[in-house]
């Protein structure tokens, strides 16, 4: 049975204080092949006739998720992985120094081959060779060789394989950006 072993939190460092305003969540939950699930972030904005944008108590709205489809299996086993920089491409080029670079190719990933960096990565079918693995490349490339404005904050939980573990700070460590760790109580790695 898979269990939730990271959290990847990516968005913005609010004006004043510390902290992070989340624009993406991504749970990593192993057993078996590690997947992330991906998550975007946007306030409640009390039209939500479904009812289901969220609220905190007392009746302010609060944060609602959409769930992005599809599950990113990152090849951690290689031996450079990608887990944050493909988290950013797929869903939060906006942090990056070159977004305006990184959109440009990944619509022209669009018109080559009918995908866009967020669906090649929640596809999880992006491999050397395939189509449109170059423009991947080229944009991770470009992305790890300019600062990453974005907050990218990963939180390890009991359990996390030291495979995955490894891979994510490793990766986390060629972003040019604030990165920090979380913590998760006692026994955390």
């Amino acid at each position: 049975m898979s269990a939730l072993t990271a959290v990847v939190q990516i968005g913005t460092a609010p004006p004043l204080g510390g902290g992070l305003e989340p624009a993406v969540v991504a749970h990593l939950y192993e057993a078996g092949v590690p997947r992330f699930l991906a998550y975007e972030v946007t306030s409640g904005t009390g039209d939500d006739p479904e009812g289901d944008a969220g609220t905190a108590a007392g009746g302010a709205e609060g944060p609602h998720l959409t769930r992005i489809p599809g599950a990113y299996a990152s090849p951690i086993e290689d031996d450079t992985s990608y887990p944050l920089t493909d988290l950013l491409l797929g869903t939060h080029r906006e942090g990056s120094a070159i977004t305006q670079r990184l959109d440009t190719l990944s619509q022209k990933a669009a018109a080559n081959y009918g995908r866009t960096f967020q669906e090649m990565v929640f596809a999880s079918d992006v491999e050397w060779g395939s189509d449109g693995y170059g423009r991947l490349f080229e944009a991770r490339s470009q992305l790890e060789a300019h600062p990453v404005e974005a907050v990218v904050a990963v939180g390890f939980l009991p359990g996390v394989s030291d495979e995955s573990r490894l891979a994510i700070e490793e990766n986390r460590d060629r972003l040019d950006g604030p990165t920090p760790r979380l913590t998760a109580g006692p026994g955390s790695r």
